[in-house]
C-alpha cells in the first residue's frame, strides 16, 4: 500500500543549469540557484523560478517532477503547474520597504490561484529574503499570515517553511500545495520538523543526526503516521550553511542527489541546515 502511495509522490533532483529535460518525467517546477535573480516566468511549459544564492559556477537547478501530465500557466505575476494532485506555485516580490504590503499581496494572488484550481493545503514552503533580518521577516510574515486568512486555503505554518537569506532580488518564494491526501506535520524537541504525506517526508533539520531521529518510526509514531525512513531513504537534500560541510555523510545512499547552498539563516544561532525529501 504504501508503495502504491508514493507512487503518487512528486520528486526532486538537482541538475546543472543548462541541463537537457528529461521526457521521462513531468516537469512540475524548476528553482535556479545562480547569480542573479527573475521573476517567475513559463518556460519550456514549466514554471522556473531564478533566485539569487550562488555565483556564476556553483549554480543549479533543483527540478521538481512528475509521472503525470501538467498543466501550467500564470496568473498575476504568479507561475504556476498543476498534475491533478499537486500544485507548485512561485512568485516574486522586487526590493521595497513595504514587506506586509507586498506579502499580502503576492500570497493573495498565488492563494487565489491554488484555491480556483482545488489546492487547498499548501504542505512546503519556501521564503528567500535580501537581507533577512527577523523585522523583515516578521513584516513579511504577517502579510502572507493575513493573505491565508482570507483564502480557503491552509497551511502547517513555519514548520513547513523553509527561510534562507538570499544575496539580492528582493523576496523569492515558492511552495507546494495538494488537492487530496492528508498531510501531517511533525515537529522534534531537537529543531527537525517536518511533512509527511502520500508516502514521503519533507523534512527540515539543523543536523542529519536531527533529521534522522524525526524521520524514524519510532517518530513518526508519535505522529500517528505508521511508516519510517533512514537517512539512506533521502532522496534529495539540499544543505544551507555559509561553509560546505567537510565530507558527504556515508549514511546517504549513493544515489542521493545533495546541493549545496551557501547561505545566510535567520537567527545566529542556525549556521547550517538540512532541507530535503526521504521515501
Amino acid at each position: 500500500m504504501t508503495r502504491q502511495v508514493r507512487s503518487r509522490a512528486i520528486s526532486s533532483t538537482f541538475e546543472p543549469l543548462e541541463a537537457d529535460q528529461d521526457g521521462q518525467r513531468h516537469r512540475l517546477g524548476v528553482v535556479r540557484f545562480a547569480g542573479t535573480s527573475f521573476n517567475p516566468v513559463v518556460k519550456n511549459g514549466c514554471p522556473e523560478l531564478t533566485v539569487h544564492l550562488a555565483d556564476d559556477r556553483g549554480g543549479f537547478a533543483e527540478v521538481w517532477t512528475s509521472a503525470h501530465g501538467v498543466e501550467s500557466g500564470e496568473h498575476k505575476a504568479i507561475a504556476y503547474a498543476h498534475d491533478g494532485e499537486y500544485l507548485f506555485c512561485a512568485g516574486r516580490i522586487p526590493p521595497c520597504d513595504e514587506h506586509t504590503y507586498a506579502g499580502r499581496l503576492a500570497f493573495r494572488a498565488a492563494l487565489e490561484l491554488a484555491g480556483k484550481l482545488g489546492y487547498h493545503h499548501v504542505f512546503r514552503m519556501w521564503n528567500y529574503l535580501q537581507d533577512l533580518s527577523p523585522q523583515v521577516y516578521r513584516e513579511f510574515l504577517l502579510g502572507q499570515a493575513e493573505a491565508f486568512a482570507r483564502r480557503p486555503v491552509t497551511w502547517s505554518g513555519l514548520t513547513a517553511a523553509t527561510v534562507v537569506g538570499s544575496l539580492g532580488g528582493g523576496i523569492a518564494f515558492h511552495f507546494l500545495a495538494c488537492r487530496t491526501g492528508e498531510p501531517v506535520t511533525i515537529i522534534s524537541a531537537n529543531g527537525a520538523r517536518g511533512v509527511y504525506l502520500n508516502g514521503r517526508l519533507y523534512f527540515s533539520a539543523p543536523s542529519l543526526d536531527d533529521a534522522e531521529e524525526l524521520m524514524s518510526a519510532r517518530s513518526l509514531a508519535q505522529w500517528g503516521v505508521g511508516d519510517g525512513f533512514g537517512l539512506h531513504d533521502v532522496t534529495s537534500l539540499k544543505v544551507y550553511s555559509r561553509q560546505p560541510p567537510a565530507r558527504r555523510d556515508p549514511r546517504l545512499a549513493p544515489e542521493t542527489s545533495v546541493a549545496f547552498v551557501q547561505a545566510t539563516l535567520l537567527g545566529e544561532e542556525h549556521a547550517t541546515e538540512f532541507e530535503g525529501v526521504a521515501g
